[in-house]
């Protein structure tokens, strides 16, 4: 029977058995009987009753007797009792008093009162539903609070633990939110689901909920992704991506970002690469060492300006033209002309020289023609 919202109509114009405020006054013997709630009035904090003992009777808008109860905005401890419990119900030996609950009681069922409720220690409190949602409260100091088994946390006084145990939790505060998601449905129960771990961060309390500033998200990105990771931060709530990194199963990693890197380390700097390493830069590069700068490599090659240096056992040096600095003389290219000059220089001594001095049969042209016009020293 679904709870009542107001008060129930009384078949046949039945009188409700109920004392009333107005009936004259006196003493009475006080009466307690045994009853199951048969209907809840929600809107009053009543409930109808039938008794039990024989002749059986009903009685009507019953109210119930709590705790503790404040008549200032309701402040106690408060409950809704259900169709089917069983209760005590009290006559008052005082005429005109209304009839009131003292309380609830099991039936007496296989030589027990328990009712199905769970064992508990002395000292421990119990709060609960048949739907499985519950509260205990612990000598020892341990408190309890779930709605299912896989649902619940526990504060534990030894080192002043807070232990939570869920499927998913999701926490929503207004400078962002934090998640962690299981990829399953309530159709599914096998334990192989993706999961993962969000964290969203805000600027200011007031930006939307889309997009926010920056967020973290770690494990399964779906079916079929590779990538475990993923850092993406916007220029403001709502606005766009401006860096974004990225990491993958297999370890591969990018990073993508619309403005500068500033890299500082006030230490040393080592970096090791087993594979290929490339850099490319789409403006000017530059490279300086305020200390020596070394480099070692089993070939080294140079591109630029259709010049090319290559260095791999012997140096070799192509271009248009190579500069190696100022020098006192030009460079000597060795060319068959120059072969040829030398000869007719030799040709031209007398003989092995006895005197210090060659002396020559004839005059000796320069060798300005055999210098080289592309490389200077």
């Amino acid at each position: 029977m679904a709870p009542k919202t107001g008060k129930i109509a009384r078949p046949g114009g039945e009188t409700p058995n109920r004392s009333d405020s107005t009936a004259s006054t006196g003493s009475q013997a006080a009466t307690i009987h045994r009853a199951h709630v048969i209907n809840v009035n929600t809107r009053d904090y009543t409930v109808d009753v039938q008794t039990e003992s024989h002749p059986f009777s009903m009685s009507f808008d019953i109210p119930f007797m709590t705790t503790y109860l404040h008549q200032d905005r309701g402040e106690g401890i408060n409950f809704m009792p259900e169709v089917g419990s069983f209760c005590w119900v009290c006559s008052p030996s005082e005429v005109g008093k209304n009839s009131f609950i003292l309380g609830w009681t099991p039936v007496h069922e296989t030589g027990t009162f328990r009712a199905g409720r769970d064992l508990l220690n002395p000292g421990d409190l119990h709060f609960s539903t048949r739907d499985g949602n519950f509260i205990y409260i612990r000598r020892g100091g341990v408190v309890q609070i779930g709605s299912t088994p896989v649902c619940q946390r526990i504060y534990i006084p030894i080192r002043n633990i807070i232990r939570d145990f869920a499927e998913n939790y999701e926490l929503s505060t207004p400078a962002g939110d934090l998640k962690w998601l299981v990829n399953r449905t309530d159709e599914q129960s096998d334990g192989h689901r993706g999961c993962l771990y969000s964290l969203s961060c805000k600027e200011f309390s007031d930006d939307p909920n889309e997009n926010p500033l920056a967020v973290l998200k770690i494990g399964s990105h779906g079916e079929g992704i590779d990538t475990i990771l993923t850092l993406e931060t916007r220029d403001k709530g709502g606005g766009t991506v401006k860096t974004k990194l990225e990491i993958s199963k297999t370890g591969d990693i990018k990073w993508s970002m619309e403005k500068d890197l500033t890299l500082e380390v006030k230490g040393d700097f080592t970096t090791t690469v087993k594979g290929k390493m490339t850099t490319t830069s789409d403006s000017d590069m530059g490279l300086e060492s305020k200390s020596k700068l070394s480099g070692k490599a089993p070939a080294v090659g140079l591109d630029g300006g259709g010049a090319k240096l290559d260095l791999e056992g012997t140096a070799a040096l192509n271009g248009s033209a190579v500069n190696l600095g100022d020098a006192l003389f030009k460079a000597v290219v060795d060319t068959p002309t120059l072969q040829a000059w030398i000869n007719a220089v030799t040709a031209a001594l007398i003989g092995p020289p006895s005197p210090p001095v060659p002396v020559f049969r004839c005059p000796i042209p320069p060798a300005a023609p055999y210098t080289s016009t592309k490389v200077k020293a």
